[in-house]
């Protein structure tokens, strides 16, 4: 359905270009190029705020800028190659991560950007935390749109109703060293909070945090303390499964040259994630079983819903919803922040050299969702266009009002001592970066499609699906989190 929807809006495309701009589609209007720079813009969220950008850029540079936008959500990979094939070429292309490189840079499009010619384009490039590259593993290919990040997303002012307002700073810099155990002990006494009225105590890093006796303001609402999507396979793979991914590769390259040896010594990983999973989907608003992987009452909006009205304490997301939690109650956006993702790895199962246990504990995943290419197959004119562009976007004044302002991006590129996203959700991102409290997103390097249509699948189906799992439940996931990797990486 995606691809024949994709298929469609690049028909659609493709006729509006040679009707309107006689720009990138194929046949004797595409000679009539009408533009001095192509941006194609796979980010259908910032569609609006980069065409005011590309105007921006262009009056003031006495260029034409022309910029194509897909939807918000909408598959752009055939739309982005037919325009590769057309006889006007995008300069500026947009790539997700290194599995999406691979068919760029064999096609030839991806420029390297060690042959910048740029001078401040240079120093952009060789100014981009190495983390945030966009690697095949020796050369760097992209300049991030911005960082994203997620955790468990809490309401502040539920804390305070729950612990009391005085209480809320202490809660959150003690959870945030906390081990899983104490996250663990802490989940089982909300619930029986909830669910039977017990004002039991808190403990996490060693501090005592008592519930109040009686359930007033937001705490009265509460129906679980996890809000869950649950008929979302995401939900369970992608960036649930990454924390786990990310103790076993440095990087989403790394986990992409995954070898069945360091899959295998992954397994004590994936139990961890199983474990939390586990604790999770039997500590939610719904009852574990079929209703959970409801869409109808458990669907992406209706998750949204359930955490936006107080229902839920936690709701694992990514500042990317903060806009579906404001249209389901614009009050509560002002009052929340990131806790992280709380799983029981031991130092055994942490693979990456260098990091800890204590150091995933208190850490959220920021990453690079999208990055910025330079056609290599476009005229030198147009690729010093595209390179001053770039370094328009990313340094100008300008350029990074358009960046924190009008697209609500956290540049990637920011000084969290002197940047706010001007929003609750993107400034707790920013002071995990300060703080250096980071995970990556390794699992972009797992085979395609296998987070979310064949691991996110299978525990939608066969675990989150069902009220008992099985003593062997935790083993079982692990084997079968290793087992389809392999499989569909071709491995065995």
């Amino acid at each position: 359905m995606k691809k024949i929807l994709a298929m469609a809006l690049a028909g659609v495309m493709t006729a509006g270009i040679l009707t309107g701009c006689g720009g990138a589609g194929n046949g004797d209007s595409a000679s009539k190029k009408d533009y001095d720079l192509y941006i194609f813009n796979t980010k259908g969220e910032n569609a609006d705020a980069m065409e005011a950008a590309a105007n921006a850029f262009g009056e003031e540079k006495n260029v034409k800028v022309k910029v194509f936008s897909l939807g918000s959500g909408t598959n752009s990979d055939d739309t982005l190659r037919t325009e590769m094939n057309s006889k006007n070429k995008p300069a500026i292309f947009s790539c997700m991560n290194a599995q999406a490189l691979v068919e760029w840079v064999e096609g030839g499009f991806a420029m390297d950007l060690s042959k910048a010619t740029n001078e401040e384009f240079k120093k952009l490039v060789s100014e981009i935390p190495e983390n945030f590259n966009l690697t095949d593993g020796t050369t760097n290919y992209g300049i991030p749109y911005n960082v994203e990040g997620y955790g468990y997303i809490v309401d502040t002012e539920m804390l305070a109703a729950l612990f009391g307002e005085d209480q809320v700073e202490a809660f959150i810099a003690a959870f945030k060293t906390a081990t899983y155990e104490e996250f663990e002990a802490m989940v089982h006494t909300l619930t029986a909070y909830i669910k039977e009225g017990t004002a039991g105590t808190v403990k996490l890093s060693g501090q005592e945090f008592a519930l109040a006796t009686e359930k007033t303001g937001k705490a009265a609402s509460l129906e679980g303390v996890f809000s869950v999507a649950g008929s979302e396979k995401w939900t369970y793979g992608d960036h649930m499964i990454n924390v786990a991914i990310d103790a076993v590769f440095e990087n989403s390259v790394a986990a992409s040259e995954a070898t069945m040896e360091q899959l295998e010594a992954g397994k004590g990983a994936f139990e961890a994630y199983a474990k939390a999973l586990d604790l999770k989907t039997s500590n939610a608003t719904t009852e574990r079983g079929p209703e959970l992987i409801n869409a109808t009452t458990n669907g992406y909006d209706p998750a949204v819903a359930t955490f936006a009205n107080s229902k839920a304490l936690f709701f694992k997301n990514g500042n990317w919803c903060y806009t579906n939690i404001e249209k389901a109650n614009a009050d509560i956006v002002d009052t929340l922040t990131f806790l992280p993702i709380k799983m029981p790895f031991t130092q055994d199962d942490i693979k990456v050299e260098g990091l800890t246990v204590e150091h995933m504990a208190s850490s959220i995943p920021v990453f690079v969702p999208n990055y910025y290419c330079i056609n290599d197959k476009v005229s030198d004119e147009e690729k010093e266009l595209a390179q001053e562009f770039l370094v328009w976007l990313n340094t100008s004044e300008e350029g990074q009002k358009f960046v924190v302002e009008d697209m609500a991006f956290i540049p990637y590129n920011a000084d969290p001592a002197t940047t706010s996203a001007g929003y609750s959700l993107g400034d707790s991102i920013i002071s995990y970066m300060a703080e250096g409290n980071t995970l990556t997103n390794a699992y972009a390097g797992a085979p395609t499609g296998w987070a979310t249509d064949t691991f996110g699948l299978q525990m939608m189906e066969n675990y989150v699906n069902t009220t008992e799992w099985p003593d062997t439940a935790y083993e079982d996931i692990a084997n079968f989190a290793v087992s389809s990797w392999a499989e569909k990486k071709g491995m065995e």
